[in-house]
């Protein structure tokens, strides 16, 4: 037997490479039959460079019937129908008049985007300066604010020995 032993897909895998079974080899019962066809034994040099012995599915019909040969280009009306004819409505097709040319602008519209981002990240920046402001204010000047009177904003200074004169009903 010369060769490399080439085990089922269903058997296990050799112990190590170039591993040759033994003359008394008998495979375990669990390990299935060999699949018809199947070489047990592959040459150690390969045999050559050919073609592969599979047709392309696509050449092969299941009807037994002969494959006609692909068409390497479609024709034009299969890829672009109408090609062949001029539409004469199409430049006032559905009432609209013609499309005005667009004029390529580069530099408006990289001034535009630099203005728009730059006014962006301004307005990010005031936004957090006021948030940071009215936090601030939020906890140091509002708490004394409200503990004053509730009449007013600014609390009236008022001498703990005098009474507060009444108000004139007159």
């Amino acid at each position: 037997m010369s060769g490399q032993f080439n085990p089922p897909p269903n058997w296990p895998e050799p112990p190590r490479e170039g591993w040759t079974p033994p003359e008394d080899f008998r495979p375990h019962a669990s390990w299935g039959r060999v699949p018809a066809g199947w070489r047990l034994w592959t040459p150690r040099t390969p045999l050559g460079h050919g073609r592969a012995p599979l047709q392309d599915s696509e050449d092969v019909p299941a009807s037994g019937a002969r494959p006609r040969r692909r068409v390497q280009t479609y024709p034009v009306e299969v890829l672009n129908p109408g090609m062949w004819t001029h539409n004469h409505l199409e430049d006032e097709d559905y009432g609209f008049p013609p499309v005005k040319p667009v004029k390529n602008r580069p530099r408006l519209r990289l001034g535009v985007t630099i203005s728009v981002t730059a006014a962006g990240f301004l307005l990010a920046a005031l936004t957090a300066v006021m948030f940071v402001l009215l936090v601030d204010f939020a906890i140091e000047d509002l708490p004394g604010m409200l503990s004053g009177a509730p009449g007013s904003l600014v609390s009236a200074t008022v001498d703990p020995g005098t009474v507060p004169a009444a108000p004139d009903a007159g």
